[in-house]
């Protein structure tokens, strides 16, 4: 098989008038022998591993031949370099990328590679590569940004992903904390948090916020710093929610 695809790449060489070079082929057959994706630090290391004497820049050169051969395709840029894959008796497949961590998954699925090929004899395209990707979150990630308003700290923007039914009264909802609001915590004071919703701020106790679930989305500067006392003193002067005994 390997060496059918290197007479192969050796013909296409030819064909476009370049030198042919064992340099390439060495690059080539190492590639072949990588399951999953790379990239041209992780390929030269590799090579390098195996005293093969082979430069970055040849790499840098070679990728695009092979790609043009039809041997390999960048399928993802992380961190400001490009990931490639084989493509080689590669059917036709889905690649999940989480924004956060740069975890990959990939997806095969015998119904996408159905309906790419029927799409594919219905334009009489001839399929050389294929490049689909999905971006979003993972689900650790999502777990890990998800916590309760009590344990979120000063400057951090919030989603509420759910209103209890003990949390719920009338004094929040006017003041606009419901379900699916973005909430911006100014200070911890102790036992009470001072909160910002649009444009009203809100002291909610602890307690409370324990029973408030919500999801991390950024983290904002936070411009004034307002007296502990004062804070406290506004929550437990008119407490927005009281808990039920």
């Amino acid at each position: 098989m390997i060496e059918e695809i290197l007479k192969n790449f050796r013909d296409f060489i030819r064909k476009k008038g370049l030198k042919y070079t064992s340099e390439r082929e060495e690059i080539l057959e190492e590639i072949l022998s990588i399951d999953g994706h790379f990239d041209v630090e992780e390929l030269y290391q590799r090579l390098k591993q195996k005293n093969k004497k082979i430069s970055k820049p040849s790499i840098y050169r070679s990728i695009p031949l092979f790609i043009e051969a039809g041997y390999i395709q960048e399928v993802y840029r992380q961190d400001g370099h490009s990931h490639y894959e084989v493509t080689i008796n590669k059917a036709p497949h889905l690649h999940f990328l989480c924004l956060r961590c740069g975890k990959v998954e990939e997806i095969i699925d015998p119904e996408l590679e159905h309906l790419i090929r029927t799409k594919e004899a219905e334009k009489g395209f001839k399929l050389l590569t294929h490049h689909l990707e999905s971006f979003g979150i993972c689900e650790t990630c999502q777990k890990a940004e998800t916590t309760t308003l009590d344990m979120v700290e000063k400057g951090k923007v919030v989603e509420v992903l759910d209103l209890p039914a003990d949390v719920m009264c009338k004094k929040l909802i006017a003041m606009g904390l419901r379900k699916g609001e973005l909430l911006k915590v100014l200070q911890v004071c102790g036992r009470t948090m001072l909160v910002e919703i649009g444009n009203s701020r809100i002291v909610i106790n602890k307690e409370l916020a324990s029973k408030i679930p919500v999801k991390i989305v950024r983290k904002e500067k936070v411009a004034e710093n307002l007296p502990c006392e004062l804070i406290d003193g506004e929550e437990a002067q008119q407490d927005p929610c009281p808990l039920k005994k």
